[in-house]
């Protein structure tokens, strides 16, 4: 069994993977850390085979380092377009890989560093120009400023009853405009609309009009990590 923690700073992301690296037989999740101090913890404590780590916990590598190290767990350093991946960073974890990466690849990358090897599966920055985005400026165009709120707090990981708390509405408005939401982007479900504004540079944009102290970072590449198919609940 590969034993996994996984450190993502984003929580429907984190949500995403773990979903994907849960349903393998040979994988299990046995630790999802919001802080480095939890991480730390949960690395002396589990000895997990595996780190998936956000970029975001870079300022504290060394020390991450030493405890990986110490308990002989892999690190798979996630990458967003933008990341810097000097050669010294990529020779100081044991994988790098792009945080849009499907879920087979996910998956591989993985079970090759809990096998002792080295990844790197990433793209480097292919920056996009706002102008070149059609897709993303004509259904920034199609939501209101409402909408485009509410779609903040989705990429941020809040339920409806939080989005409904810090609106001043209700859950029942949240949910009948997140079915409105899905109609205009054409997607299914929370995660793929938070990968699909990401994927989409003016809409990305338009989003953090919306939402100032929303962290997005621009991404030309982005795959969901759950499954395609029927539209799952609102909730």
């Amino acid at each position: 069994m590969i034993n996994v923690i996984l450190a993502d700073n984003l929580r429907i992301f984190r949500i995403g993977m773990a979903g994907t690296l849960a349903a393998e037989d040979d994988i299990r999740i046995v630790g999802q850390p919001h802080s480095l101090e939890q991480l730390l913890h949960g690395l002396e404590k589990f000895r997990a085979r595996v780190l998936v780590l956000s970029a975001d916990y870079c300022d504290h590598l060394d020390e991450i380092r030493k405890v990986a190290a110490r308990n002989q767990t892999a690190i798979l350093l996630l990458a967003d377009v933008g990341d810097v991946i000097s050669p010294q960073l990529s020779s100081e974890v044991q994988g790098i890989m792009h945080r849009s990466a499907d879920e087979s690849t996910s998956v591989q990358c993985v079970r090759q560093l809990a096998r002792g090897e080295r990844v790197a599966h990433y793209w480097r920055s292919q920056a996009i120009r706002l102008g070149e985005d059609s897709v993303g400026s004509r259904v920034g165009r199609r939501l209101s400023q409402i909408e485009l709120k509410i779609i903040g707090y989705v990429i941020q990981g809040l339920k409806n009853r939080e989005i409904a708390l810090r609106m001043d509405t209700t859950e029942g408005a949240i949910k009948n405009s997140l079915r409105r939401i899905f109609d205009k982007t054409g997607v299914f479900d929370r995660l793929q609309l938070a990968l699909f504004v990401l994927h989409h540079h003016a809409l990305a944009g338009a989003t953090r009009v919306a939402h100032p102290n929303l962290p997005l970072k621009s991404v030309p590449a982005m795959q969901s990590f759950s499954g395609m198919g029927r539209r799952p609940p609102i909730n």
